[in-house]
């Protein structure tokens, strides 16, 4: 059976050197909703489902007994944001992906378990784990899905709002290292609206938190490419 692993794309070789002494910088999901960089890391609908079915949506409004079609607006459903820090990587090595990062160098995670048990050892006791298929644990594959799906619980639950991504970021094949020290993670602790389709939240920075978490030495699980192939 093939090895797996993970890659983390870096701008700069000293952060590539920084991450194999085992500096994880991990950001809160609201750095990336209001990142802009052409939708590469940026993504507006960051820590947030979207539901918007084919035709518009069907809104009943109970007071009057009527029902109406709106095809502009989306049921929104985001998790708290700047409570939640991820740390992301892709598990694929590619041409497409090292472009698209600016990447000057990629470290290969060839231990994923062994990572992310380091990655959990470094945080503070009082962190918490998503858990959107049972057990929970810091590391998810991202789960990719069409504002289009319908039936789907995902508004219900954080925690799997912050382990998806529309489908148009699929090309990232992400998986994340995902916590809180909060209660960010609870069911149902998000919040809810309608929302139109030319709709954008206004940038928040001064909910940009980051944590930096000193894990041992990543080095022994690692390798690094400093180009394509090399």
């Amino acid at each position: 059976m093939a090895r797996r692993s993970l890659y983390k794309y870096f701008s700069k070789q000293p952060y590539a050197e920084d991450f194999l002494d085992g500096i994880i910088y991990f950001r809160s999901l609201t750095y990336f909703r209001d990142y802009d960089d052409k939708n590469v890391r940026e993504d507006k609908n960051e820590g947030t489902a979207l539901y918007s079915p084919a035709g518009g949506l069907h809104i009943n409004n109970m007071t009057q007994g009527k029902s109406m079609l709106a095809p502009e607006w989306s049921f929104s459903s985001s998790a708290k944001q700047k409570d939640i820090f991820v740390f992301c990587l892709s598990q694929s090595f590619s041409r497409v992906l090292w472009d698209k990062f600016g990447a000057v160098a990629c470290v290969e995670i060839r231990d994923i378990g062994e990572f992310c048990r380091r990655a959990e050892a470094a945080l503070p006791p009082k962190a918490t784990f998503p858990k959107p298929h049972g057990r929970a644990r810091i590391g998810h594959r991202v789960e990719y899905y069409k504002a289009t799906e319908a039936g789907s619980a995902r508004w219900a639950l954080p925690d799997r709002i912050s382990t998806s991504k529309l489908s148009d970021y699929a090309w990232q094949d992400e998986f994340r290292l995902v916590f809180s020290v909060a209660d960010a993670f609870e069911f149902e602790n998000v919040d809810t609206r309608l929302v139109h389709v030319a709709h954008q939240d206004v940038p928040n920075h001064a909910e940009h938190f980051s944590h930096q978490a000193k894990a041992r030495s990543l080095r022994d699980i690692c390798r690094l490419h400093s180009a394509m192939g090399h």
